[in-house]
């Protein structure tokens, strides 16, 4: 069998996919990250299905993102992905993110944890040939995330419940839904001005329907730690932003929405 080494696909950004600034969000970028990893690992025959088989699976555990731009409204687009690395228990996964010249706009790192899904802790990964995990010389400029720092006492915090658009399949707090509520603790004049170039976050327990968790933030301005914390004070996800002016291209979406005019 022919070892995939690389894999890529191709998008076009629509408007509906668009963020209020005309850029691709933090959120979708996420989305098609897994969604990519996906189709890899399903090419390579370590997919769900195949996985399933013997009662395991991948669940992301930590996902670093930095980006140099992020793709626009009515853009194409690719992601390509590459293993970087496999143990028993877990796989580094890189990704190159690139406009439709070429131009790399971004990279993106992650760690994928194999989980029993009946005992719902680490699985083991050696029963599955070598072979179907390719291991690419190719480097990614992301750096493996170090631990997110817990976060001091009397920090700024607030609640959330969750509900039932944010469960997925596997009857969890959904990946995006975490990083989407995250964002929506800065205002639309922050999105506006600001870009998350650097984005990091590490998934350390689950989060289920009805749950009410902790928010917790803290830092400066421009480099801020977040964390999800469940009522027994255990952190579930932790996360840091790194923001950056935005591109003066957003200058006019900043100007049309701030101008007060009626539309028609």
């Amino acid at each position: 069998m022919t070892q995939i080494m690389t894999y890529t696909h191709t998008y076009f950004l629509t408007a509906g996919e668009s963020d209020a600034e005309g850029r691709m969000p933090l959120t979708l970028l996420t989305e098609r990250l897994i969604e990519v990893a996906t189709e890899h690992a399903n090419e390579l025959g370590i997919g769900y299905d195949d996985l399933l088989k013997l009662g395991i699976g991948w669940v992301l555990s930590r996902l670093s993102i930095s980006m140099k731009e992020y793709p626009t409204i009515n853009s194409t687009y690719s992601i390509t992905t590459w293993i970087e690395n496999i143990n028993r228990h877990f796989s580094d996964r890189c990704f190159e993110i690139c406009d439709g010249t070429g131009k790399v706009l971004g990279y993106a790192r992650t760690l994928w944890a194999a989980i029993d899904f009946n005992t719902r802790r680490s699985a083991d990964l050696s029963s599955i040939t070598t072979d179907a995990y390719p291991i690419a010389s190719r480097e990614c400029p992301v750096p493996r995330q170090s631990k997110i720092p817990a976060l001091p006492d009397g920090c700024p915090e607030s609640e959330y419940t969750f509900k039932y658009c944010d469960i997925d399949f596997n009857r969890h707090v959904n990946t995006v839904r975490y990083i989407e509520l995250l964002l929506n603790q800065w205002s639309m004049e922050w999105h506006d001005r600001h870009v998350a170039s650097t984005f990091e976050i590490a998934f350390n327990s689950e989060c289920y329907f009805g749950e009410t968790v902790r928010l917790r933030m803290d830092g400066s301005v421009e480099n801020v730690v977040t964390e999800l914390c469940h009522n027994n004070g255990v952190r579930a996800v932790g996360a840091r932003f790194v923001w950056t002016e935005a591109p003066v291209a957003n200058a006019g979406v900043i100007e049309a929405g701030e101008s007060g005019a009626e539309e028609d």
